[in-house]
């Protein structure tokens, strides 16, 4: 129970990082003596960083504070008919809500034990509901930032502990039920299919460049093979992610695109100097901290979106991203912590 108690000292950075390793939507906010606060979930935060707080911000202002929860007299006998029908009320109140826990607290209002609402809603992540959704892989660049290496070797099989990236993103997309993947190829497109064929990797559809398209151009090649929304991940990606949730933040929003993003901190190593507009010294800030959300390189997309793209033609995915956004499409963002996500396009 201890890793769903959030104390609400903390900061947003540190709650992000409970979050995913909970794999859950919600914390639940305490004191020193686990004394319920109220709750705050990966949509709290997003918001809130979304709306310009730090990532070293604290959490207090932040949380609901009038939470949800289940007051039991006699834990013992916890479970019993009366207790469940009081769940089951609870979970028709919360169903549209990113709650997915309920603390049950005594007469000081002290957590003492949690429920998980997917263990009575009889409702539990199914793999079947990615059965009919793709993932395209883009794999089609030189790989300039890691030379080079990638002069000798392509990036997409740029090894990665045990396996190469193009293996880590299959297997991470195949535990969320996702059977079918694309991958769009140019550069040194015969090794990696030779590679990828020996290692009878399953599923996946190569997509051939005849020139490099940048960052979105291969999209023109699934025209008629896509139906669903989709995921596109870079090939240099490695993002340890819920992708239910980020697909259901996708859905609900009616979102055109969503992005993943990272909380990025840059700290200077020199003073930084503010000047006014004579060009005088205001201040001297010594080794600012920066904050930035971060583009790491995954996507979800609406089918319709491919019909923007024009065949065989390069294409840039900020420049996409901009014609979404004129034709009056919503684009979506969904923060993550900078140590779930890892950038192997770094040399």
């Amino acid at each position: 129970m201890k890793q769903y108690l959030l104390h609400f000292n903390k900061n947003i950075k540190m709650s992000l990082l409970q979050l995913e390793q909970n794999n859950e939507k919600c914390l639940l906010v305490v004191d020193s003596n686990n004394v319920l606060k109220g709750t705050l979930t990966d949509g709290d935060i997003r918001r809130a960083l979304l709306r310009g707080a730090d990532i070293n911000s604290k959490i207090k202002k932040y949380i609901k504070r009038k939470p949800y929860f289940i007051k039991v007299k006699n834990f013992s006998e916890f479970g019993d008919s009366a207790q469940q029908k009081k769940i089951q009320s609870l979970i028709k109140k919360i169903k549209d809500s990113n709650i997915d826990i309920i603390p049950l607290v005594d007469k000081f209002n002290k957590v003492k034990d949690i429920i998980f609402v997917k263990d009575f809603n009889k409702f539990s992540f199914s793999k079947k509901k990615f059965e009919n959704i793709s993932t395209l892989i883009m794999a089609g660049g030189k790989g300039t930032r890691l030379k080079p290496f990638t002069n000798y070797f392509p990036k997409p099989l740029t090894p990665v502990e045990d396996k190469t990236a193009t293996e880590h993103i299959i297997n991470s997309f195949s535990n969320f039920g996702i059977k079918k993947f694309y991958i769009s190829l140019n550069y040194k497109k015969n090794l990696i299919k030779s590679y990828l064929k020996e290692n009878k990797i399953e599923n996946l559809h190569f997509l051939e460049e005849k020139k490099v398209l940048g960052t979105a151009g291969a999209l023109s090649m699934l025209k008629g093979k896509i139906k669903n929304d989709f995921f596109v991940i870079n090939c240099d990606t490695i993002v340890s992610i819920n992708l239910e949730k980020f697909f259901d933040y996708h859905k609900k929003n009616n979102y055109k695109i969503s992005l993943v993003a990272a909380t990025k901190n840059f700290q200077l190593s020199y003073g930084s100097c503010e000047i006014n507009r004579n060009g005088q010294l205001k201040k001297i800030l010594e080794k600012p901290k920066m904050n930035y959300l971060v583009n790491v390189g995954l996507y979800i997309f609406k089918p319709e979106i491919i019909n923007l793209v024009a065949k065989n033609k390069f294409l840039e995915m900020d420049v996409l991203i901009k014609k979404v956004k004129q034709k009056g499409g919503k684009i979506g963002i969904f923060p993550i912590s900078e140590d779930n996500w890892r950038d192997i396009g770094q040399p």
